[in-house]
């Protein structure tokens, strides 16, 4: 079992590090308006999740196994944002009324002046200005009608409901210390007890299950974004998506 698993990382990360480089290439073809508030976000969202996929790389050569399923939730959420404001560019204002709550929650917490690290924020003199700004913009955009979406409600808007129930549950086990991370990540039953792993030996079956789970987000992220700005490499994503096909046929059957 541990020598078929390490076959299909083998197949998965060889297609990965090829994948990378591509990408970076053809993201250089790109034409954006870059006044236009949907062309920057959505270029900003590819570029945190190619930078963020070639970060990959260096933890699996570096053997920081922990790190990767932490970087990898990212990248799920940077997609879920770019799928949704690629189908729907009205949910970008959904992503400002997340920024605006998040800003008011910060300087709300600044105004108490009870936070050491909040003191110069606290002692601005246009703190209660900015605050009544964000407020007033964050009303303004609720009033228009846009919605104030949780993380579930953007996952199933992406139309990746089942993601959210399985892969980002087990991303977020890792990124948050669950118990159930903890003991995967370092313990191993012995006799009576259990062992202590600081830094455990590649587990095959996880390392190919992240790298086949970041490679289908890239390349779906990258066939949307191309697609979106008509950029002339578009039948170079036909070509990936060919090709992460075949990959898939190849590792788990006909069906997969």
């Amino acid at each position: 079992m541990h020598d078929e698993y390490k076959e299909k990382f083998v197949a998965v990360i060889t297609f990965y590090e090829k994948l990378i480089p591509r990408l970076i290439d053809y993201a250089a073809s790109f034409t954006f308006d870059g006044t236009h508030i949907l062309h920057i976000t959505l270029v900003s969202l590819y570029g945190s999740i190619l930078e963020l996929g070639r970060s990959l790389l260096p933890l699996l050569t570096s053997e920081s196994y922990s790190a990767i399923p932490i970087v990898l939730r990212s990248i799920l959420e940077a997609y879920v944002d770019l799928e949704n404001i690629c189908k729907d560019p009205t949910y970008g204002y959904s992503m400002d009324i997340k920024a605006l709550k998040e800003e008011l929650a910060f300087l709300d917490e600044a105004k108490k002046d009870n936070n050491v690290y909040m003191r110069i924020i606290a002692e601005a003199p246009d703190l209660d200005e900015r605050i009544a700004g964000i407020k007033a913009e964050r009303k303004r955009l609720l009033d228009r009608g846009f919605k104030d979406l949780n993380k579930f409600d953007r996952f199933t808007k992406a139309g990746l409901e089942n993601e959210y129930r399985t892969i980002y549950n087990w991303l977020c086990c890792a990124s948050h210390n669950d118990q159930r991370e903890l003991r995967r990540r370092h313990l191993e039953k012995h006799g009576e007890g259990v062992k202590i792993h600081l830094f455990k030996e590649a587990d095959y079956a996880e390392l190919e299950s992240h790298f086949g789970v970041a490679s289908e987000l890239l390349v779906r992220a990258s066939i949307a974004i191309h697609n979106l700005l008509n950029s002339p490499k578009q039948d170079d994503m036909k070509g990936l998506r060919e090709e992460m096909d075949k990959l898939r046929r190849e590792i788990y059957g006909e069906d997969a």
